[in-house]
């Protein structure tokens, strides 16, 4: 099901910028496979859509992730005037809990509190010692503890949760992204036109560093002994388009990032397209009109664009505020 949405997703937004879609069109170079979508835009430029999914190295039921994020959806979008929450959970929903029956129990237990006298708490005694909400559903088990908003920001939060625990036992968000890449590069052999691959992390909170790593190599920080210069930051050559021997998959013209896009999610989720600098065949310009990323004099520079909220027209609050 998330597969398919997705690829629904990038088709519609796609659709909705003037954009004309031919879902698996037979490629000229013989290959049995067939990539999800060819794409041309307005100036009769094409190029080859494929869409995948990736998920982040963790050993956790997939449906019960899906269950969790949905309803961190809720309580993000629920913000609270003198507090924002930290979450820690255990366990796994069997079931769909309902996100506005957890929302409604939050707002009540944080409108008991006093942000000032529990903000003098943790100043004495340190953020553990808050007695938390708990709250469970069906094998998923909630500890809650509330983080008072500064006097002067009080009133405007635009979001419930500060931060969160839940999802543990992850290894990394970016190598899934890198591998998802690698397997749709490889599989149709040389392409006469630009391919570009979209990849939808099922992660919560996804960075650029991630994204990073996944396209152009792991961070590493070279110390030279008996120096006291500062540290020195280089890529490991395990990236999607650098290797040992420099560029590989020149055949992947851009890659196309999203964080945990599904249906409820639509109004909120970011998304960056990058640019393969070493590209064969390069994606086209018109595909700029979306949060993008290119290398520019050795520097990647990060470009504003329309957000799939805006793509699809829907208000900030969808689709509670539908």
């Amino acid at each position: 099901f998330r597969s398919a949405s997705f690829e629904l997703f990038l088709h519609e937004a796609l659709i909705s910028q003037g954009f004309e879609l031919t879902p698996h069109p037979k490629l000229p170079n013989g290959s049995s496979f067939r990539p999800d979508f060819l794409v041309k835009d307005k100036t009769g430029r094409e190029f080859y859509l494929e869409a995948r999914l990736a998920s982040e190295n963790n050993e956790l039921d997939r449906g019960g992730e899906a269950r969790r994020g949905a309803v961190l959806d809720t309580l993000s979008a629920c913000p609270h005037q003198n507090f924002m929450i930290v979450i820690t959970d255990d366990g796994s929903p069997k079931s769909p809990p309902s996100g506005k029956k957890l929302v409604k129990a939050i707002h009540n237990w944080l409108d008991r509190l006093d942000p000032d006298v529990v903000a003098q708490e943790i100043s004495e005694s340190g953020f553990d010692s808050l007695e938390p909400f708990t709250w469970s559903h069906d094998g998923w088990d909630l500890q809650v503890r509330p983080n008072p908003i500064s006097p002067e920001r009080r009133g405007m939060s635009g979001n419930l949760v500060g931060c969160s625990g839940i999802g543990g036992g992850w290894v990394d968000a970016w190598s899934p992204i890198r591998d998802a890449v690698r397997a749709k590069g490889s599989k149709y052999g040389q392409l006469e036109k630009p391919l570009v691959v979209a990849i939808n992390l099922d992660s919560f909170d996804l960075d650029r560093i991630d994204e990073l790593q996944a396209l152009f190599g792991q961070e590493q920080y070279i110390v030279k002994p008996g120096s006291k210069a500062e540290p020195e930051m280089r890529r490991a050559p395990n990236g999607v388009w650098l290797g040992k021997s420099g560029p590989i998959y020149t055949r992947v013209s851009a890659v196309w990032i999203f964080n945990d896009l599904h249906a409820s999610a639509l109004a909120n989720r970011s998304s960056t397209l990058y640019f393969n600098p070493w590209a064969v065949h390069c994606a086209p310009a018109s595909l700029k009109c979306f949060p993008h990323a290119c290398v520019e004099e050795d520097q990647i520079k990060w470009y504003e664009g329309l957000s799939m909220r805006e793509a699809f027209q829907l208000n900030e609050g969808w689709p509670a505020d539908a």
